[in-house]
């Protein structure tokens, strides 16, 4: 029987009696990568970032290894983009704090964002100071602490000049020297609270960024009690104000 023939008898029949084909399941990259990456930044908070492996990263997406080398080539890779991720809710919160209709307000709620005054910020501390360690030795990892430290400095900046166009500052006030001395005093706080063995309260860091306020900047009005719960409510107002919208 030619080859051929013997080829055409076993081909599968056609019409209703043929095996359905089983499609392959369509994978959506960007959430993929997302979900990776949201591990990572979720294991550097729990561990830091010298307890980070492709295994233990992998492991909290649910994934195996081999997908996740698929999506991201390297370790410094991986932590350049999970900080890129980590960066999205902070920015987002402090531009809606920006918002606010009182501008030495407004710059006071960024300041107490930028705090370690729970676990989940604490975590982001965690997570920044081990990219400080990490930039010593790779020049990618450097590159990103740089740009991040220079976009703080013009976040603050910009905040304090709004606040000196509102009257709230003197306009005497070097706005880019009192940045820099505010971020000098952010990073003191977190590293006492996170590395000193005498940890700040809550109270503690966002009296002290006050008190700073005050002295450094001068205001031509006082500030308002101390209200933790203020972002909080300000930020559930706009949201439903948006949906309702």
């Amino acid at each position: 029987m030619p080859a051929m023939r013997i080829r055409a008898m076993l081909r599968t029949p056609p019409g209703p009696f043929a095996p359905r084909q089983l499609m392959p399941k369509k994978v959506d990259h960007k959430l993929r990568r997302e979900a990776f990456l949201a591990a990572a930044y979720r294991t550097i908070k729990k561990k830091g970032i010298a307890g980070v492996t492709v295994r233990a990263v992998a492991k909290e997406a649910g994934f195996t290894t081999g997908a996740l080398v698929h999506y991201v080539d390297s370790m410094d890779r991986l932590l350049v983009e999970a900080s890129e991720y980590s960066a999205r809710d902070v920015r987002s919160d402090m531009e809606l704090m920006e918002q606010l209709p009182d501008k030495l307000e407004a710059l006071r709620q960024v300041l107490h964002l930028s705090l370690p005054l729970d676990e989940d910020k604490r975590g982001n501390w965690n997570f920044w100071v081990g990219f400080w360690e990490r930039s010593v030795h790779n020049a990618t990892v450097r590159k990103l602490t740089h740009a991040r430290y220079g976009e703080w400095i013009k976040r603050i900046e910009r905040l304090i000049k709004t606040a000196q166009n509102a009257h709230d500052i003197p306009s005497t006030i070097d706005a880019h020297q009192r940045a820099r001395m505010c971020v000098a005093l952010v990073d003191g706080i977190a590293t006492q609270t996170l590395r000193s063995g005498f940890p700040l309260s809550a109270a503690e860091q966002c009296r002290m960024i006050d008190e700073w306020i005050t002295l450094s900047l001068s205001p031509t009005r006082p500030l308002s009690p101390l209200d933790f719960e203020r972002p909080r409510r300000h930020r559930l107002g706009q949201k439903s104000a948006q949906r309702s919208s």
